[in-house]
């Protein structure tokens, strides 16, 4: 498999065995033909959505922070979707550095999680996670079509709201009156693809279009009007400063946000079954990831059909993972939503092996 087709967002899905990563549900997207035949498998739970909080980033002018755990180079505000398309990273891309302060708390409700494609790929796209907490939770993909490199992404950063701010925004969604029961609207104009998850009562209702409608739900092509909320709504969550009060914001800063879990996923090319995988790597490697739970799921890779499977760790286990893989020799390649290995066993010239570590937001 290539590198380009490997890590993307992944769509909203149902809740697996092995508690999903809401971030990495809602944002895998980086090859959208391979990626929409992706199961998620232990990494999604944002997912999701992952989605766009440029709502707050153009809430006024922001005072960007930076964690002292975290390095990197001082960059200018990120506006949200008025900013310049090749936004520097301001937020962490990759494995945080030994000693981050990992971000608090590490797990919580999803009131709202929403993604807006603006490319007919990844660049463009913005997504968000709301919690009842108040956290905010988001990234933006600036570039080109065709432009997947680090330097392209804001990183994941993190705001707060308060518990006014957090209604404020739901019920600004569910104003559409579209969120009465999922729905696949197939697709939506010039909107490219997209997805909206909110509560409402006890449940999640998930909106999507383009290639995101929700699993299991039957396509229906949208109404006039249903374009023209959908499109409102997007211009809505974009300037939020034009409707959100000063009593909405708790803490406008925005931070990095250092996740405490990671999703691990593991594949050969071609497909191997996990045990022969897992004993492929190296064994420190092999130890701390055997005893994982593990789910599996299957795309159409370059070369047929490729299994892949995943998992969770902590973050100190995930960095113990890849410095073991950097001390093998493994290839890493940093890109917008993580970081990813390779290597080709000693021995073994017919199979390359792959590992990649994206954040985990948790959901109870």
């Amino acid at each position: 498999m290539t590198d380009s087709s490997h890590r993307t967002l992944e769509r909203i899905a149902s809740r697996v065995p092995v508690p999903e990563p809401a971030y990495e549900r809602l944002l895998r997207r980086r090859d959208r033909r391979h990626r929409n035949q992706r199961i998620t498998a232990g990494a999604v739970g944002i997912a999701i959505f992952a989605v766009a909080v440029w709502i707050i980033a153009t809430a006024g002018s922001l005072e960007r922070t930076q964690t002292p755990s975290v390095t990197g180079p001082t960059t200018p505000d990120v506006t949200g979707p008025t900013a310049p398309p090749d936004p520097p990273p301001v937020g962490l891309v990759g494995l945080p550095p030994e000693g981050a302060t990992l971000s608090t708390p590490s797990r919580g409700e999803l009131v709202l999680g929403f993604m807006f494609g603006h490319s007919g790929g990844d660049p463009g796209r913005f997504s968000v996670l709301v919690y009842a907490d108040g956290r905010l939770i988001w990234q933006r993909q600036g570039g080109g079509e065709g432009d997947y490199a680090i330097e392209y992404s804001t990183g994941l950063l993190e705001q707060r709201l308060t518990p006014e701010g957090v209604e404020l925004v739901r019920a600004e969604v569910l104003s559409t009156g579209l969120f009465d029961r999922d729905r696949n609207l197939g697709y939506v104009g010039n909107m490219y693809f997209g997805l909206i998850e909110v509560s409402n009562g006890d449940r999640l209702i998930r909106v999507g279009w383009g290639d995101q409608g929700p699993e299991g739900v039957a396509r229906e092509v949208p109404t006039p009007e249903q374009v023209s909320a959908l499109q409102r709504l997007e211009a809505r969550l974009a300037d939020p400063a034009s409707w959100l009060p000063s009593s909405a914001w708790e803490d406008r800063k925005i931070r990095p946000y250092i996740a405490s879990w990671y999703s691990v996923c593991a594949e050969g090319d071609p497909s191997v079954e996990l045990p022969r995988l897992l004993a492929l790597l190296p064994a420190p490697a092999e130890d701390l990831l055997r005893v994982k739970d593990w789910t599996s799921g299957e795309y159409v890779g370059d070369y047929g059909i490729i299994t892949h499977y995943c998992s969770q760790v902590t973050t100190d286990e995930a960095r113990a993972v890849a410095d073991v893989l950097d001390d093998a020799g493994y290839v890493e390649r940093e890109g917008a939503f993580g970081a990813r290995y390779r290597s080709r066993p000693q021995g073994r010239s017919d199979t390359t092996i792959y590992v990649s570590f994206e954040p985990a937001l948790q959901e109870f």
